[in-house]
């Protein structure tokens, strides 16, 4: 049980008690009403039973369900009409719709088939099939649309208490945020600055062991020392502003050979192999492959400088899993220490393991078995398929078109087949565009079936065909759900008011057309305003759809305005963190990138001074590298307050 009962829930079932002795005593005062005295009372105590139940109905949703119907099946079984009131249907009504509310609906649907069940049985004699049908098939879609709303109240109750919950939590929501900013920053920063300052000392500190004997390399070292100081400079003053995280355009087998033959130049054989059929990846799963060759060649650049590199891209088959697998393996290292040792930030492999699996894959490193290291991440090319629209789509463009030809008359010329099969096909067109444009698709389809019903009327159709076209009205009913579903957010209500209407006119204009009938143009619009009667019927339909855009988590305009508050929130505090990031860059690695572009460029202006330049130039990379290092491991003890 989840709570006992107060004022509020006493309140309805009082007002039901009351109902039914006001109607009772007008009944009498009337003369409308001959029931006996123990009649009266026993209807009474049925609807007193029910109101006592009723209070305790969202605390025990199912006892009191099973009470109130027993109650409503009770009386109806041993009282006569006179002694009935609309107060224990309506009793039965708020118990099953509680029942929605406060319970899943697999306990919910056999309650509404239990209240059907219940219907009573026609009175009268002669035949009695048919007006149980209807009185079965009237209570079925009533206690379903009962069950679809208490469905849909449940979701927007979650929804907006997970909603109140998120905006109590607001604080920490922005810190969440602000963290995810700051390690996005904190892995580019890694991965742009980082690699080109890496590059830069090894192949300056490389050039100076030989700036004697081979002079050309000084040369080549501080024209690429310089070059790279400015493309740093320049991404880093991009990215505290916008997210460039992409390697550039084109496919991953386009990419990679400009990066490897980067690390060529600086003396470092690589070779490149692709294995399997290249193909288009999702952008996210190609720049983290891109990420994981750059960051394992600055790490052989680091740690095993001079050693070869194989760099290994397998696509699996695409009939398969259709994997991408990319390797970088590097041979042993010769010497005890590489010149670039002690440059690394300590975060390389950590943000390609979180970059693979935020994509689907996964990565793995670890020493190579002739030595060396190896680094291996395996990434989806593709996102799971998603078969069952399409599959959905298909059924209800069966379900309009090809149906539908069954019940025209029998034997149809090709071309009678032809033209109905067009006319079914234009009407059932707009289906596939329902999710992205609901209300056009209603509003097509139905535009068709008048348009149909009107040329039957002109007598340009065979009335006949007016059969088919009833028969694919299941493509309103599906428009009519996507409206409920993916349709705009603000009241949708008019959709089964419009399909009920337009629904009249045409069973109108069928009759008009009717040779058998004289009707005129009164019975069209005695008919469409008819339509309005078939509304309730309508309403499960979709509330169908209200209970779809409920379960997918979208609201309505309350919950749109207190998510675009708490995105603004949110986006101060990213903005904050990248203003504070851009504050530690400036005082670090900008000056330091800025001083080595300027001893590069003076040691190209300068020929004669090239040591100079180039112990100038590594200098500056070492110590901006320093400066990143200690940047980062700031932001790593950093937390928003």
């Amino acid at each position: 049980m989840d709570r006992g009962p107060g004022v509020a829930d006493a309140a309805l079932p009082a007002l039901l008690l009351t109902g039914h002795v006001i109607t009772m005593v007008l009944g009498a005062v009337l003369g409308a009403g001959r029931a006996t005295a123990w009649q009266s009372a026993l209807g009474i105590i049925a609807v007193l039973v029910s109101a006592t139940a009723l209070t305790w109905r969202v605390a025990a949703p199912v006892p009191v369900f099973c009470a109130v119907l027993t109650a409503d099946a009770a009386s109806r079984a041993l009282l006569p009409g006179t002694a009935l009131t609309p107060a224990l249907p309506v009793a039965v009504w708020v118990a099953l719709f509680t029942l929605s509310v406060r319970r899943p609906a697999r306990l919910a649907l056999p309650g509404a088939a239990l209240a059907t069940a219940a219907t009573p049985l026609p009175t009268g004699g002669g035949d009695v099939t048919g007006p149980l049908l209807d009185d079965l098939l009237a209570g079925a879609l009533l206690h379903l649309a009962i069950v679809l709303g208490g469905r849909l109240r449940a979701h927007r109750k979650d929804r907006r208490a997970r909603l109140l919950a998120r905006l109590a939590d607001l604080e920490g929501e922005r810190r969440a945020a602000a963290d995810a900013e700051r390690e996005r920053l904190a892995r580019d920063l890694h991965d742009t600055a980082g690699h080109h300052l890496t590059a830069v000392a090894v192949q300056g500190a490389a050039a100076l062991r030989l700036v004697d004997t081979r002079p050309e390399l000084a040369d080549e070292a501080l024209a690429h020392g310089a070059a790279v100081g400015r493309d740093v400079l320049a991404a880093l003053g991009e990215l505290v502003a916008v997210v460039a995280d992409e390697p550039g355009d084109g496919a991953l087998h386009e990419v990679l050979p400009p990066l490897c033959a980067g690390l060529e130049r600086l003396g470092a054989p690589v070779t490149l192999d692709v294995r399997g059929r290249p193909r288009a990846l999702p952008p996210a799963v190609r720049v983290t492959a891109y990420r994981v060759v750059q960051e394992s060649l600055t790490n052989a650049m680091r740690y095993a400088a001079g050693a070869p590199v194989v760099v290994s891209v397998q696509y699996g088959n695409v009939y398969g899993s259709g994997d991408v697998t990319v390797t970088v393996t590097n041979g042993a290292v010769r010497k005890a220490e590489a010149p670039g040792s002690g440059l690394g930030t300590g975060r390389g492999l950590a943000n390609l393991t979180e970059r693979a699996a935020s994509v689907g894959g996964r990565l793995t490193a670890g020493p190579g078995e002739r030595g060396g290291w190896t680094v291996r991440a395996t990434l989806p090319t593709r996102a799971p398929r998603t078969w069952w629209p399409r599959a959905v789509d298909a059924t209800l463009l069966a379900a309009c078109t090809a149906v539908p030809l069954l019940t025209t008359a029998p034997h149809p010329s090709p071309r009678e087949l032809c033209v109905l099969s067009a006319l079914l096909t234009v009407h059932a067109a707009p289906l596939p565009a329902r999710r992205r444009a609901p209300a056009t698709a209603l509003a097509m389809s139905l535009a068709v079936s008048v348009a149909w019903a009107t040329a039957t009327v002109a007598g340009a159709l065979p009335f006949a065909w007016l059969a088919a076209l009833g028969s694919a009205w299941t493509a309103e009913l599906a428009a009519l759900h996507a409206v409920g579903a993916y349709g705009p957010a603000r009241a949708t209500w008019p959709a089964p008011v419009a399909v009920g209407v337009v629904g009249g006119a045409v069973v109108g204009l069928a009759v008009v057309s009717d040779p058998a009938e004289s009707a005129g143009p009164g019975t069209v619009a005695l008919l469409t305003a008819l339509g309005l009667v078939t509304v309730p019927w309508l309403l499960p339909v979709w509330a169908l759809g209200l209970l779809t855009r409920a379960r997918r988590g979208d609201g309505g305009r309350w919950e749109r305005r207190v998510l675009d508050a708490m995105a603004v929130r949110v986006g101060d505090a990213v903005t904050d963190e990248r203003h504070r990031v851009a504050t530690g860059l400036h005082g670090t690695v900008v000056e330091h990138t800025a001083r080595l572009v300027r001893h590069a460029e003076a040691g190209l202006s300068a020929p004669d001074d090239r040591r100079a330049a180039l112990t100038g130039m590594t200098d500056a990379a070492r110590t901006a590298l320093t400066g990143l290092r200690t940047l980062l491991e700031t932001l790593d003890a950093t937390r928003l307050p």
